[in-house]
């Protein structure tokens, strides 16, 4: 991120094609060629049980915060963790690019819709598909870039490695709805990042075991070589306490589980745990 993000142009025929589709029929998030140019396109839709969706993600989200302030020692305030959504994410958009980051620019924009720049491939994708020498250079790249990102002071709260993208040689950051980062410290909201990066390469569809972990823990170094922030390692050490003593009763158990999640949890608790170890 030390040079300024090259972004494309608006469409021209952007306002008559909304204007030309039924939103009702629209999916969530589309992705679109208008006049040759690709767009993100994303909606919501509000309900009449959207009072009661609310009530629900608001007892969820206190249970998030009471979880958080027992195990890690900060709690996240509800009303702050539902302060998301699209209204949310073009705010942070037009912040980070303000600050230089590469982020997507925000083309349209009203109630319930957002219509972003398309701004390449996300890396999940990416390292399924590339071959073993191309998934260490892109792990490296995401763990570095995402390094140089917190360096800055910045944090994701969206870090998983589908929300990384590649375009022309150069890493984006995509999704940025969730509100996380702005209710925990900086540092444990920057920890949060690296372990929602991780987390989410040691799962990847179509990696074995031994890949996986192998992407995981290059990430994880390259990381630490990058930004050796103390309070962010402190903070991810919280992380992996609670991890690793939530992994070891369940392992006998589980850790034959086929399910990616269940063994993307063993692997980045194992990835993590050696932090525990070291002075």
């Amino acid at each position: 991120m030390s040079h300024p993000p090259v972004h494309h142009n608006a469409p021209p025929g952007l306002r008559a094609w909304l204007d030309s589709v039924d939103a009702s029929r629209e999916p969530s998030v589309r992705d679109v060629k208008i006049d040759g140019v690709r767009c993100i396109i994303k909606r919501r839709r509000p309900g009449f049980l959207q009072g009661v969706s609310y009530a629900l993600r608001y007892v969820r989200a206190l249970f998030l915060g009471v979880g958080c302030k027992i195990f890690l020692g900060e709690f996240p305030r509800p009303g702050v963790l539902l302060r998301n959504g699209l209204a949310h994410e073009a705010q942070r958009l037009s912040q980070l690019q303000e600050a230089g980051c590469r982020v997507p620019e925000v083309w349209w924009q009203q109630q319930n819709l957002l219509v972003l720049e398309f701004v390449g491939s996300d890396l999940a994708y990416l390292i399924r598909k590339e071959d073993s020498t191309s998934r260490l250079w892109l792990t490296r790249a995401a763990a570095t870039d995402l390094a140089a990102f917190h360096a800055r002071g910045m944090w994701h709260g969206g870090a998983q490695i589908r929300n990384v993208t590649l375009q022309e040689g150069e890493l984006w950051r995509i999704d940025f709805e969730e509100n996380i980062g702005a209710t925990l410290s900086r540092p444990l909201a920057q920890a949060y990042d690296l372990f929602q990066m991780l987390a989410s390469l040691v799962s990847l569809r179509k990696l074995d075991d031994g890949d996986a972990r192998t992407l995981g823990k290059l990430a994880l170094d390259v990381y630490l070589d990058s930004n050796p922030d103390p309070e962010v390692k402190a903070g991810l050490m919280r992380l992996a306490r609670v991890l690793c003593a939530v992994a070891m009763p369940l392992r006998p158990v589980l850790s034959r589980f086929p399910s990616r999640d269940v063994q993307g949890f063993f692997r980045v608790s194992d990835i993590l745990q050696p932090l525990l170890l070291k002075p």
